[in-house]
């Protein structure tokens, strides 16, 4: 299983130490490692998710859900073009973790009628922090995806693509951001090879009641998530 990013060709040496009155090693290892890859894939997604300038006002005529003010979510298009086709999954890994435990769950949408709450720390990513505390946090969920313009079904993969589990339930479409899981498409949980794989992601977002109520100054997110790509 190898990563998008292409590393050089490593060299590594391993020798023991011994002492005069120990035996001598005899032997050494020389451990060559590289990758070659069946095909070039490239990754897009389009444009931003932003949420808009939001009012304190506004938010406090919200219903509190889980301990946050829900945001909804934002649909945003994904594009994976390969030069032949090829087996690529995806994994997610956010620029700011959740700190500690979660003190708030996020509604996260696959459609405007199928949503999910969810508060498990890997699948969630923070909007950023205030005087130590999280002002809120967001997810990602994979909603759907074509092979060479055929419907996919998702699969996951939680051991590095060594086994995989079909993705049922609405919760389970949810991206772990945290790098832990892979993410990909698949027929009786066996990957799919494809020269070009779209879909559209839902971002789901909610702020932290406490920090919006204790709000006095504007305050801006602004964050990301990396989606890698992997191949198989």
């Amino acid at each position: 299983m190898n990563m998008f990013k292409i590393t050089a060709l490593t060299l590594a040496i391993a020798t023991t130490a011994c002492s005069l009155t120990a035996m001598a090693a005899e032997t050494a290892q020389i451990t060559v490692k590289g990758a070659v890859f069946p095909s070039a894939c490239a990754i897009s997604v389009d444009g931003s998710v932003d949420f808009g300038n939001l009012k304190k006002n506004e938010l406090q005529e919200q219903t509190k859900n889980q301990n946050a003010y829900q945001l909804g979510y934002k649909p945003v298009g994904f594009n994976i073009q390969c030069k032949s086709a090829a087996k690529v999954v995806l994994s997610a890994q956010a620029d700011t973790p959740v700190s500690g435990n979660p003190t708030m769950g996020v509604v996260s949408y696959l459609s405007d009628t199928d949503k999910a709450l969810r508060a498990e720390p890997g699948q969630l990513a923070s909007l950023g922090a205030l005087e130590g505390e999280d002002i809120g946090y967001f997810t990602v969920m994979l909603a759907s995806a074509t092979l060479d313009s055929k419907d996919a079904e998702f699969i996951s993969s939680k051991n590095g693509g060594s086994s995989w589990s079909a993705v049922s339930g609405t919760a389970e479409h949810l991206m772990y951001q945290d790098g832990s899981v892979f993410h990909g498409w698949g027929k009786d949980t066996a990957p799919q090879e494809a020269t070009n794989i779209s879909g559209i992601m839902t971002v789901s977002a909610a702020l932290n009641v406490k920090v919006v109520e204790e709000l006095k100054d504007v305050v801006n997110f602004n964050t990301n998530t990396t989606l890698s790509l992997h191949y198989l």
